[in-house]
C-alpha cells in the first residue's frame, strides 16, 4: 500500500468515526433536550424528558419572586402561590421532538441557551388570580393615580381633546399580565410598575377625533321644550356638557340630564308650589302645596332625551308628564275646582268658570281634627261607603255616608253629615269633624254630580 493510499484509508476511517459520533448524539438527541436548553431559566440541557420533569418540579416547588413598588417590596411569594406547575414528561417530549437535534454541535459551544419559557398553560389560572388580588388589594394601601383615556372636555364653549393619564392604579387582569410575563422570562424581582393599567384611548386615537367633530355638532342643534304656555330651548353649553366619550366614542350623561330636567320640573310643575291662589271674591290667597299638581316624568324623559340629543336633529316636543292639572295654556287648576275657606266655612263649586255651587260646610275641629290647607285632589268618588276611625277619646267610629269623595292620602274628603244640625260659622270649633268636609245632605248630592274624578279642591 503506498502512502498516499495509507492517508486516503486514515483518512476514512476517520470520517467514518466521526459520522458514528455525529449520528450517535443526534440520535441522543432525539430524546434528551440540547445541551444549553433552559425552561423557565432552570438548566435542563442534556437530560431525558423525565428527567427533566423532576429538576423542573423541585426547582420550581422553592422559587420565590419579590414584588417591589416605589424601590420598596411590597410582597412575596412563591412559585407554587402563583399556581405555577412544571411540565409532565409527555409535554417534555413534544418539546425535546420540536428541537433539531441534528444542530447539538453549535449547541455544544454556544454561550447563549435556548430558553423554553413558561407559558401561561403552565400556571394555575385561579392561582393566579388569587394572587394577583392579593397584591392589588396590598396596593391599595398606598395612594394611588387614577388612570384616564384620552377624552373629550367641553370648556369655554368648545370641544378640546384631554390627554390620557399614566397612573399607577392597577388592576387583577394587569398585575396577572405582569406575573405571567416575569414568571415565564424568569424575573425573580418584579417591579409593580409593569403592572400599571394603561391608558386604551390615546390623544390621538382617530375614533376620537371623529367624536370630537361629531360633539362640535351636536351641540349646535335646536332641542326646544313646550311647557304649559313656556317655550325653553336647551342651551348650546349645556348640551356640550353632556357629551363624553367611552373607549373613543361619544355619548351622552344621563345623570347630568337628569338633573337638568329635574330643575326643569321643579321651574315649572307645580306639585310641590304654594301657590296664590284667586278666591271667589278676588283676594289672592297662598295655599301650600298638597296631592294636585303635576311635574316632569324625568325617569322617562331622561331617555328621549338623551336620544334627541345624540340624533342632532332638530326637535320640539312637551316632556312627559306625571300628575294632574296640566294645562297648554299655564292655567293649572283649570276652570273647574272646588273652593273651601276655613275662616268662612263655606264652599263653592266652580264649573266651566262660573260658581254653581255656594253652601256652608263644617270642617275639622282645631286642633286634633283640623282639615289640611292645600290644593288637593278628588282621587275617588263612592256611593254609600262607611267612614272608620277614632274618636278623640279614642273609641273607634263608624259612620255611613251617602257621597264619599276622598281628597289626600290621609283619610279627609267631603261627604254628607246627616249628624251634624247646623253649618257654617263657629260651630266647627266645638262640633268640627275629624279632618272631613262635612257637606249639608241636600247639597252633597249636586256636589258629588258637578265634579269629575281628580277635580281639584283648594283648602285654606
Amino acid at each position: 500500500m503506498t502512502h498516499r493510499s495509507r492517508w486516503v484509508s486514515a483518512g476514512l476511517t476517520v470520517i467514518i468515526i466521526l459520522g458514528i459520533g455525529y449520528g450517535w448524539r443526534t440520535a441522543h438527541y432525539n430524546s434528551h433536550f440540547l445541551s444549553d436548553t433552559q425552561i423557565g431559566g432552570i438548566q435542563v440541557g442534556g437530560q431525558t424528558a423525565e428527567q427533566a420533569a423532576q429538576t423542573l418540579k423541585t426547582k420550581l416547588a422553592n422559587q420565590s419572586y419579590t414584588i417591589e413598588d416605589h424601590s420598596k417590596p411590597l410582597t412575596r411569594f412563591t412559585s407554587r402561590e402563583a399556581g405555577v406547575k412544571a411540565y409532565s414528561s409527555s409535554q417534555l417530549k413534544q418539546m425535546i421532538a420540536k428541537q433539531n437535534s441534528f444542530s447539538w454541535p453549535a449547541h455544544s459551544v454556544s454561550a447563549s441557551a435556548d430558553d423554553e419559557q413558561l407559558s401561561a398553560s403552565a400556571m394555575n389560572n385561579s392561582d393566579l388570580t388569587a394572587l394577583a388580588d392579593q397584591i392589588v388589594q396590598k396596593a391599595a394601601g398606598t395612594q394611588r393615580t387614577a388612570t384616564h383615556n384620552a377624552t373629550l372636555v367641553y370648556k369655554d364653549h368648545r370641544f378640546m381633546v384631554q390627554k390620557p393619564v399614566y397612573g399607577t392604579e392597577v388592576s387583577v387582569s394587569s398585575v396577572k399580565a405582569a406575573l405571567t410575563k416575569a414568571i415565564a422570562t424568569h424575573q425573580s424581582t418584579i417591579n409593580l410598575s409593569q403592572a400599571y393599567v394603561k391608558p386604551t384611548v390615546l390623544a390621538n386615537n382617530k375614533t376620537l377625533a371623529h367624536a370630537k367633530d361629531q360633539a362640535e355638532k351636536l351641540v349646535k342643534n335646536r332641542i326646544t321644550y313646550r311647557i304649559t304656555n313656556h317655550s325653553v330651548r336647551v342651551p348650546s353649553d349645556t348640551i356640550g356638557s353632556w357629551l363624553t366619550t367611552s373607549n373613543g366614542r361619544i355619548s351622552a350623561s344621563n345623570t347630568k340630564i337628569k338633573q337638568y330636567l329635574t330643575k326643569l320640573s321643579y321651574q315649572y310643575g307645580t306639585i310641590h308650589k304654594t301657590r296664590h291662589f284667586k278666591a271667589h271674591d278676588g283676594r289672592m290667597v297662598k295655599v301650600p302645596a298638597g296631592l294636585y299638581g303635576w311635574s316632569i316624568k324625568v325617569s322617562a324623559e331622561t331617555p328621549i332625551l338623551s336620544k334627541a340629543v345624540l340624533a342632532g336633529k332638530p326637535i320640539t316636543r312637551t316632556p312627559v308628564i306625571q300628575g294632574m292639572g296640566y294645562h297648554k295654556d299655564g292655567s293649572d287648576l283649570g276652570s273647574t275646582y272646588i273652593e273651601v275657606s276655613k275662616p268662612a266655612q263655606h264652599m263653592w263649586v266652580h264649573k266651566n268658570g262660573k260658581i254653581i255651587i255656594s253652601t256652608p260646610v263644617v270642617t275639622g275641629k282645631p286642633v286634633s281634627g283640623t282639615t289640611p290647607s292645600g290644593v288637593w285632589d278628588v282621587w275617588s268618588k263612592q256611593r254609600n261607603a262607611v267612614l272608620r276611625g277614632k274618636n278623640d277619646d279614642g273609641s273607634n267610629y263608624a259612620s255611613p255616608v251617602s257621597y264619599w269623595m276622598p281628597i289626600d292620602n290621609t283619610g279627609v274628603g267631603i261627604h254628607d253629615s246627616p249628624w251634624q244640625p247646623r253649618y257654617g260659622g263657629n260651630w266647627y270649633l266645638t262640633h268640627g269633624s275629624h279632618g272631613c268636609v262635612n257637606t249639608p245632605p241636600s247639597v252633597v248630592g249636586k256636589v258629588y254630580a258637578a265634579v269629575p274624578l281628580h277635580t281639584a279642591v283648594v283648602i285654606y
